[in-house]
């Protein structure tokens, strides 16, 4: 199933606008930002350490493409020196879980070029996690580190929340920005003004999400992401028993029916995700999710599932679309197990 469709149905269009400019992930960064789990609380001691030893290769792999920071917990310098390579640097600020996509700030530039921290409100994917209180600080804390000025968004969001390809439009879900749990009282209209004025994105895509995944209510990091700026992967299942099957029909529906700001339609590479009944048992909570990857610069590092046929088939489309990147594929069984994946580890700093 996995190859290119397009679309014949149309959304508004629209040229860059708003105060500031986020670019699209594949654009050249300066680095790349993670942090070193140490949320007991959430999934127990002996957990943690198997996400960390995964965390230590996702960033190893990472930093053959391009610099990586590991935030740490002053306590963690020892196993942080432990796990991870002398390459990886160790910034000490108070944190705790892994999930710096939604953590930490966005890093937009003025159209003088100056860059500024967007801090999106992290309220714990709708105030649902108590003790994930030290991360709603962790984008101004963050922007203070690296000696930038923050801008407060007029919305909740998080960066898993959007999806840009660096030329006006950007992607979202309405299960996730329009839920009460994030933006209550706020209209539609009000909720894309905010993604305008804070990224440049004048077209808006809208794909319904997922109500299935009570994490993050519909990331649409779990579901597609540009390659190029007309260029889309979209991930979705061929067994009708998926619990989210329906929803990614949708999502795959809406997305052949949008256009970019340029008024063209997308052009669609589909994945199918990894069968439920060739990997090992996993919690409803998994993530299974190719497109849950990184690029940093001249690569990308995506995950396998213990589904040779499949992670194949997706390594190699990848591959085959950005054919100048060197691809990394590694088991990260543990982070997934907890909602999130490679690119929900990581947020990158733009040069």
């Amino acid at each position: 199933m996995a190859g290119m469709l397009t679309s014949a149905v149309a959304s508004k269009g629209g040229a860059q606008s708003g105060k500031y400019h986020l670019g699209a992930e594949w654009e050249r960064h300066v680095g790349c930002v993670m942090a070193l789990c140490d949320a007991n609380q959430t999934y127990g001691a002996r957990t943690v350490k198997r996400m960390q030893l995964e965390q230590a290769k996702m960033a190893t792999a990472i930093a053959s493409f391009e610099p990586v920071t590991m935030l740490i917990n002053p306590r963690q310098r020892k196993r942080a020196s432990a796990i991870l390579p002398a390459n990886i640097n160790l910034l000490e600020m108070t944190h705790h879980d892994v999930w710096t996509r939604d953590t930490l700030p966005t890093i937009t530039q003025t159209p003088d070029g100056k860059k500024t921290a967007i801090d999106w409100n992290f309220n714990t994917w709708g105030n649902k996690y108590p003790e994930y209180g030290r991360d709603r600080t962790l984008a101004k804390r963050f922007a203070g580190a690296i000696d930038l000025p923050v801008q407060n968004a007029p919305i909740v969001c998080e960066g898993g929340a959007i999806e840009l390809n660096g030329n006006g439009t950007l992607v979202t879900t309405e299960t996730c920005l329009l839920n009460r749990n994030r933006n209550p009282g706020k209209s539609r209209h009000d909720v894309e003004q905010a993604l305008r004025d804070m990224t440049g994105a004048a077209n808006i895509v809208w794909l319904w999400g997922s109500e299935v995944d009570q994490i993050t209510d519909g990331h649409i990091d779990g579901f597609m992401r540009f390659i190029r700026p007309g260029v889309v992967v979209a991930e979705v299942t061929d067994d009708p028993t998926d619990p989210e099957y329906t929803e990614m029909q949708e999502n795959l529906a809406r997305l052949l029916k949008a256009r970019d700001s340029n008024g063209q339609h997308f052009e669609v590479h589909l994945i199918l995700r990894p069968r439920w009944d060739v990997m090992p048992n996993r919690g409803n909570d998994f993530a299974a999710s190719y497109v849950n990857s990184y690029f940093p610069n001249g690569g990308i590092v995506m995950p396998s599932f213990d589904d040779p046929e499949r992670d194949k088939a997706a390594k190699n489309l990848f591959q085959a679309l950005e054919p100048n990147r060197r691809i990394i594929q590694i088991d990260v069984s543990e982070i997934c197990e907890g909602g999130g994946g490679i690119h929900c580890n990581t947020m990158q700093i733009p040069v």
